[in-house]
C-alpha cells in the first residue's frame, strides 16, 4: 500500500477570502495511510508539520467546499482544448463573476450526459497552492471537501449522503455533485435540492454528525424526516464520534472526485512555470548540443575516410612486400609478423636474420670473394661464391665454423677461368 496523505484546510484559512493572516497562525488536520496504517491515523498541527511527514506521500488537500461551485453543463462531446475553452461559458449563468475569473476544473459526464465541473475563483486556488509550496507541500490532488462525503458508486438506486460537523454541513448528490452549506440552513438547503432533483429523487438520505457538536437539534431533525417522508425519501442518522477529518479522509475516493489541478493549474503546467525563466539557457545548450554532435559526425567522417585510406595503403604495401601471399583482409599485421617469426626462426634455429647476420660480417671481411645467389629453405641458408682458390674456400668454412658457429657444407666446388665457384649450405649451430 502506497504511503497517502489527506490533509483538509479549515473554512477560515488564508485564501478564502476572510482574512490575510499567516498561514502559521492556523492549525489544520490531516490523515496518514500506509501499510502499518490501513484506516489511516489522524494528525493536528500547521502547514509546515503536515510538510514534514508528507515525504513520499501522495498528497491530497481537501479545500473548504464554500469556495468551490459544482456545476452541471450540457454540452455535446468534444474533447481536450476545444472542451476546456467551451465549458467555462456554458457555465456563464450559473457563475456570479466574470469567465475570466475563474477556473473550472472538469469532471465526467453522469447517466443524463451532463458534465461535471468543479469552479473556483483563480485568486484563491492560487492563494491556496502558493501558501502550500511556502509550507512546502507540493499536492497531487486539490479537491473540494464534498468529495470526502461516502458516495456509493455501485449501488442500483440513488442514495444522497450528508456530513454534518457542528454549524457545517456537507451533502453528496452525486458521484461528482454535491455543496457545502451552513447547517443552520439544512432543512430549505435540502428542499431546494430535491426539487432541483426532479424525476431523479434519492431513494434515501443518510445523515452523519461527527465531532463535538453532534447532530441533535429535534425541530430540525424532526422537519428534515418530514421532508424527506413527504418525498419518499429514506432518511437515517447516525452519529460519529471521531473528527469529521478522519471521516472525510475513509469517505475519499479520487476515482469519483474532481481535481482542481488542471489547465494553468496541472502538475505539467506549473514544472513548465518553473522551466519557463530557464527557457533561454536551455535552448542554447541544446543548440550548443547540436552543434557539438555536429562536429563529433564530420570528425568521425573524416577519420573514417583516413582510416580507410591507411587501410588501402597497407593492404598495397603488404602485397608489394608479400607477393604471392593469400591476403586475408584485416590480418595485414599478423600474417608479416608470422612471416617475420619464421625469417628470424625459432628453438636452436636462427632463420635466415641469424644466418645473415653471422655470416655477413665473415663475407664481408674475407677479400676476393663474391656472393652471387642466395636462397632460404628449411632454416637453411644456401649460398653460391665466387672465391679467388680453394684455400680460400676452407678459410671461409673455418671462420664461420668456429667464429659465428655455423654448421657449414660445402655442396659444391669447381675451378673455372681462374676462380673457384662453390656452393656452401649453412645452418644455425645449437644454442
Amino acid at each position: 500500500m502506497r504511503k497517502s496523505m489527506l490533509l483538509q484546510l479549515p473554512g477560515q484559512w488564508p485564501g478564502s477570502g476572510e482574512d490575510d493572516a499567516s498561514f502559521e497562525e492556523y492549525r489544520t488536520s490531516w490523515v496518514l495511510r500506509d501499510e502499518d496504517r490501513p484506516l489511516g491515523t489522524l494528525f493536528h498541527g500547521d502547514l509546515k508539520e503536515a510538510a514534514a511527514q508528507a515525504a513520499g506521500a501522495r498528497v491530497t488537500v481537501l479545500v473548504p467546499g464554500e469556495e468551490v461551485l459544482l456545476a452541471q453543463a450540457d454540452l455535446p462531446e468534444m474533447k481536450g482544448q476545444k472542451l476546456a475553452r467551451a465549458v467555462p461559458f456554458a457555465l456563464e449563468e450559473q457563475l456570479a463573476n466574470d469567465v475570466e475569473d475563474v477556473h473550472v476544473a472538469i469532471g465526467g459526464r453522469d447517466k443524463q450526459g451532463k458534465l461535471a465541473n468543479a469552479v473556483v475563483l483563480r485568486q484563491t486556488i492560487e492563494s491556496w497552492l502558493a501558501r502550500l509550496k511556502e509550507a512546502g507541500l507540493q499536492p497531487d490532488v486539490l479537491s473540494p471537501e464534498v468529495f470526502g462525503v461516502h458516495w456509493d458508486s455501485e449501488a442500483e438506486s440513488t442514495q444522497w449522503s450528508m456530513v454534518i460537523d457542528g454549524s457545517h454541513a456537507l451533502l453528496r448528490t452525486g458521484s461528482q455533485t454535491g455543496l457545502a452549506f451552513d447547517a443552520e440552513n439544512l432543512v430549505p438547503v435540502v428542499q431546494a435540492a430535491l426539487s432541483e432533483a426532479g424525476e431523479s429523487l434519492p431513494s434515501s438520505l443518510s445523515v452523519v454528525t461527527c465531532g463535538d457538536e453532534l447532530f441533535d437539534a429535534p425541530p430540525g431533525k424532526e422537519e428534515l424526516t418530514a421532508l424527506c417522508k413527504e418525498q419518499s425519501v429514506d432518511v437515517t442518522f447516525q452519529e460519529f464520534d471521531e473528527s469529521c477529518s478522519l471521516l472525510l479522509a475513509r469517505g475519499f475516493d479520487e476515482n469519483n472526485a474532481i481535481n482542481l489541478l488542471q489547465g494553468d493549474y496541472s502538475r505539467e503546467e506549473q514544472l513548465g512555470k518553473l522551466l519557463r525563466p530557464w527557457k533561454p539557457a536551455l535552448i542554447l545548450v541544446v543548440v550548443w548540443l547540436v552543434i557539438q554532435a555536429g562536429i563529433l559526425l564530420v570528425d568521425y567522417g573524416r577519420l573514417s575516410s583516413l582510416a580507410d585510406e591507411q587501410q588501402a595503403e597497407i593492404e598495397s604495401i603488404f602485397k608489394q612486400a608479400m607477393p604471392g601471399s593469400r591476403h586475408i583482409e584485416g590480418r595485414e599485421k599478423a600474417l608479416v609478423e608470422e612471416a617475420l617469426k619464421k625469417l628470424r626462426g625459432g628453438g636452436g634455429n636462427q632463420g635466415l636474420l641469424g644466418l645473415l647476420a653471422n655470416a655477413g660480417k665473415i663475407f664481408k671481411e674475407t677479400s676476393g670473394i663474391q656472393l652471387r645467389s642466395m636462397r632460404f629453405r628449411d632454416n637453411k641458408l644456401d649460398v653460391d661464391l665466387d672465391l679467388p682458390d680453394l684455400p680460400s674456400l676452407d678459410r671461409i668454412k673455418q671462420r664461420l665454423t668456429s667464429e659465428a658457429g655455423l654448421k657449414v657444407e660445402i655442396v659444391s666446388a669447381s675451378q673455372r677461368d681462374g676462380k673457384v665457384e662453390s656452393r656452401i649450405s649453412l645452418e644455425g649451430g645449437s644454442a
